[in-house]
């Protein structure tokens, strides 16, 4: 079952970026942009149980998708000041995605309002994998999503 969530989580982070912006991922280990601005999204998800989804990736991926998502080169201006907008869509997108997929279409969840924030520095990768956390290459970008279980209920309406 490990496998499996490993292999479900990396499965729809990879269409996702496929279909959305037609950018692609493999598994090679890539230490580019090591020394760059780095940034981390995180989007949260209540329903039956509850979770987390987090991506931490360089700034060049944010900006790469932005100007995918639309239509212009990466070097545009509105690329850049639309890239943590484009991150979060994506978040949304792949977290919907994930918890049908994890959980079937009869659960209903609630997603949290994706947040993005940049790091004081560039993340260091164990190499580690278990079943909640991806390391991938996105267009020669090394990035790491990870899925994060959490105990309790989901907040109360009230």
């Amino acid at each position: 079952m490990q496998q499996q969530k490993s292999a479900t989580l990396t499965a729809i982070f990879s269409d996702v970026l496929a279909n959305l912006a037609f950018m692609f991922t493999d598994d090679e280990d890539s230490h580019s942009e090591a020394n760059g601005v780095w940034s981390e999204a995180s989007i949260e998800y209540y329903g039956c149980v509850n979770g987390a989804l987090r991506l931490v990736y360089p700034e060049a991926f944010a900006i790469e998708l932005a100007a995918n998502l639309l239509g212009t080169d990466p070097g545009c201006e509105d690329a850049e000041s639309q890239a943590g907008d484009a991150v979060k869509e994506l978040m949304n997108i792949v977290c919907g995605q994930l918890v049908t997929a994890l959980h079937g279409t009869e659960a209903v969840f609630n997603l949290s309002i994706p947040r993005v924030r940049v790091l004081p520095e560039a993340p260091t990768f164990s190499g580690e994998e278990n079943e909640n956390i991806c390391t991938l290459c996105v267009s020669g970008r090394r990035t790491q999503i990870s899925l994060i279980p959490s105990s309790g209920c989901a907040p109360s309406d009230a």
